[in-house]
């Protein structure tokens, strides 16, 4: 079984004798789709350059005719479309998915170079008579990477003029990832520099241009049309929240079972490899993260988070960290694996996302790390239920949270901590537990009106990394009420953990309140939740904050048949 690791390209993936789950009607939908520019925004690695690469293969009239890269596919059995559409069109196609760089004079000299190798692709123009003396000049600045700023700005639109005239046909032009360089601009600081560079390159190529016949353009998010695509009336945006070509992006049911049997190792499991891979919801269409999926079968189905190594999630890292508490609150609920409803914003402008609330959760969405399980339109707004979709995203917010503590916790001080908390050793725990009020202002305000929910996010963030050993659950039902958090040992031979928080008026009540909720732990009978998993003892700890200060009160219950 050859599998496609890192392969985007079709013709390398086709000739290659690669593992290839049938996309091919996506070229026919896109044909059909009466749309003149068509924007699909789709997680990352989710097979949008390799469809692009796809469309360019078949549509291209300067491809190798003699060879039909299509045979055995579904699109193939469409003989009339073929004929009609089959290498009939020129095409333009560009990936602006590797232009990342920390300042704009940088990235702006990448689109300079990225410019000069695709007008080297098309180099033959400058044959013959299509082209004016004039524009072959023009043609050459762009190849020798001499062009002026102008000439950069209308470098796409002027290659569609080109190639129509050489042809004498209108173009197709595809755009890969048109959105990387913008979001690397915010991340570095350049936001304004690049949006208005980009604004006026796809402005340019897209908006009225009597040479193009369709454009199709991949990307993670839309930036807003107030921001990027200012005076485009012509463009249809499919995103996560559209059923159309949800069946394109991401690996069906049915082709992930289709890859499993092929693989036939007994050891992979469908329901580990569904826990683990998928969720991904696009209308009717339950999807898996292709590239988690190729790569797991890859290493003969091991189970771990490969999707997260993909990228360095810096932005996302950032917008959390930065989050109000609301918005922490509501993330620690996904986190306990519950639905939340959000507004969702269609268009983002990413210098808002900070203080908009509903950017930053409908960017959480497009970028792959929530689901949507339905929707509905309300005014002019998306609100929906969503939800983390599958184990490896859980793991991703894992990595997250460590991160909000590793700037003031050290690996040795957190392994400390967590062994104290495991092994019952109250003094310790609640030492590290102090130090770590005090180290992690930036991210949690602790004052005397700080509320409760944000210190039970402050603590279930310190115990994320306990989740190898312990199944950690919060604010859910058990005895009598509700308790805080729970920790259950996979080793039915360790002691349950039971943390109940209370808030003080005063340092001087802090005791008080600690016993309190000691006591609430015993009276609502929360331990009961460590009967179904036949766990002998639980620690209960009542803690209290005022503050920077806290106080514990602790026992340890003896679990009875």
């Amino acid at each position: 079984m050859k599998l496609p690791i890192g392969i985007s390209d079709f013709k390398e993936l086709i000739e290659g004798k690669y593992q290839f789950a049938d996309k091919s009607l996506f070229v026919k939908d896109i044909i059909d789709d009466g749309a003149k520019v068509i924007l699909i925004t789709r997680p990352r690695r989710f097979g949008k350059t390799l469809n692009l690469s796809m469309l360019s293969y078949f549509l291209d009239c300067n491809k190798d005719k003699q060879i039909n890269l299509f045979d055995n596919l579904a699109i193939s059995e469409i003989r009339e479309f073929c004929g009609k559409h089959q290498n009939k069109y020129p095409v333009i196609f560009v990936s602006l998915k590797d232009i990342k760089q920390p300042n704009y004079q940088e990235t702006y000299g990448d689109i300079v170079e990225l410019f000069s190798q695709l007008y080297e692709k098309h180099r033959y123009l400058l044959e013959g008579e299509s082209l004016s003396i004039n524009e072959k000049n023009t043609f050459v600045t762009i190849l020798n990477k001499t062009a002026n700023l102008s000439e950069i700005k209308s470098a796409l639109k002027q290659l569609t003029k080109y190639l129509s005239l050489y042809f004498s046909k209108t173009v197709v032009l595809l755009i890969d990832e048109y959105d990387t360089p913008i979001q690397e601009a915010y991340l570095r600081g350049y936001y304004q520099e690049m949006v208005d560079l980009m604004r006026s390159i796809l402005g340019q190529a897209l908006k009225d241009n009597s040479y193009l016949t369709k454009a199709v353009i991949t990307g993670i998010t839309r930036i807003s049309q107030e921001s990027l695509f200012s005076g485009l009336n012509n463009i249809e945006v499919y995103s996560l929240l559209r059923e159309d070509y949800g069946q394109y992006f991401g690996f069906t049911e049915d082709e992930v079972i289709k890859l499993i049997k092929e693989a036939n190792n007994p050891d992979i499991q469908v329901d580990a490899i569904r826990e683990w891979y998928n969720g991904y919801q696009i209308g009717k269409h339950i999807l898996y993260n292709p590239w988690s999926i190729i790569n797991c079968l890859k290493n003969h189905g091991k189970l771990q988070p490969y999707w997260l190594n993909t990228s360095s999630n810096d932005l996302i890292t950032k917008l959390l960290s930065n989050a109000k508490p609301n918005v922490k609150q509501q993330f620690e609920e996904l986190l306990q694996g519950k639905i939340i409803e959000q507004a969702l914003a269609e268009n983002l402008i990413l210098p808002e996302i900070e203080t908009n609330t509903d950017s930053l959760w409908s960017l959480l969405l497009y970028a792959g790390y929530l689901k949507v399980l339905s929707h509905t339109l309300s005014g002019n707004r998306f609100v929906a239920k969503i939800a983390i979709p599958n184990k490896e995203v859980g793991f991703v917010y894992d990595k997250i949270v460590e991160r909000w503590f590793s700037s003031a916790i050290s690996l040795e001080s957190y392994d400390n901590f967590v062994g104290a908390l495991s092994k019952g050793d109250i003094d310790k725990f609640q030492m590290y537990l102090s130090n770590y009020i005090m180290q992690t202002g930036s991210y949690f305000d602790f004052n005397n009106n700080t509320h409760e929910q944000i210190f039970h996010i402050f603590v279930l963030g310190l115990v994320v990394g306990m989740r190898e050993e312990y199944i950690i659950n919060s604010n859910q039902e058990a005895g009598k009420g509700r308790f805080d958090v729970v920790l259950i040992p996979k080793d039915k031979n360790k002691d349950g953990i039971l943390l109940e928080f209370k808030i003080a008026r005063n340092d001087a009540e802090l005791l008080d309140r600690a016993n309190e909720a000691l006591s609430q732990i015993k009276d609502k009978q929360y331990f009961q939740v460590f009967k179904q998993h036949q766990v002998k003892d639980v620690l209960a700890i009542g803690i209290a904050f005022c503050g920077k200060e806290l106080e514990l009160s602790y026992e340890k219950i003896e679990m009875k048949g």
